[in-house]
């Protein structure tokens, strides 16, 4: 079944949700859990006492990428109060249909089979969203490229003491990404030397 956002869209899911039903013996009746997918991968076993990771040989890191909290619904009051909550803290908000409140087995079969489905929407969104990302990077490397292109010797000299700068500055304070952007800046300005320049070495 499709998920029924209230708040939000199945097309870019935040990551953390109300996901809320309606007591089918008193539709006045919100119950309601959370759910969130974690936007980073965690190695559980790295937190656990060597004794219970022995014993829990079997777990893997991607059952922790999400999770509903609590397991079963809670009575939360009426849908405004949830479509209040969800709008204050910034929330999707699906809804999960009818429940039947004393059946918490089947419930939580429910918010499991939900809460898959939405781990499934915000993993391939973000795949796409990261694929975005490469193509802009992508784009800028041609851009740089380009201008590295037209640049006299001297131009390139002076570029290429900036990047080396600007490199030092990000190992020092340890900013990964900016390193990665300084390495990708210079192997490309390494490509307008003479090979026995060997400017490319810096970053290997």
């Amino acid at each position: 079944m499709d998920l029924i956002f209230q708040k939000g869209s199945k097309e870019c899911p935040k990551g953390h949700a109300l996901l809320y039903f309606t007591n089918q013996d008193n539709p006045s009746e919100i119950w309601a859990t959370y759910i969130i997918t974690l936007p980073i991968e965690v190695d559980i076993k790295k937190y656990m006492p060597p004794f219970l990771v022995n014993d829990n040989n079997a777990l893997n890191s991607s059952d922790f990428n999400s999770f509903a909290f609590p397991p079963s619904p809670e009575l939360l009051g009426s849908l405004e109060n949830v479509q209040d909550l969800a709008e204050l803290r910034d929330e999707d908000l699906i809804e999960g249909g009818n429940i039947d409140i004393n059946d918490s087995a089947n419930n939580m079969m429910k918010i499991n089979e939900i809460l898959s489905q939405y781990l499934n929407l915000y993993l391939n969104n973000n795949s796409k969203n990261i694929e975005k990302i490469d193509e802009k990077e992508s784009e800028n490397s041609n851009v740089n490229s380009l201008m590295y292109e037209f640049m006299n010797v001297n131009d390139r000299m002076t570029e290429l003491s900036k990047l080396l700068s600007k490199l030092l500055f990000a190992i020092e304070n340890s900013q990964d990404s900016l390193i990665l952007e300084c390495e990708k800046d210079i192997v490309s300005l390494s490509s307008f030397y003479p090979q026995n320049h060997k400017i490319n070495k810096i970053v290997e």
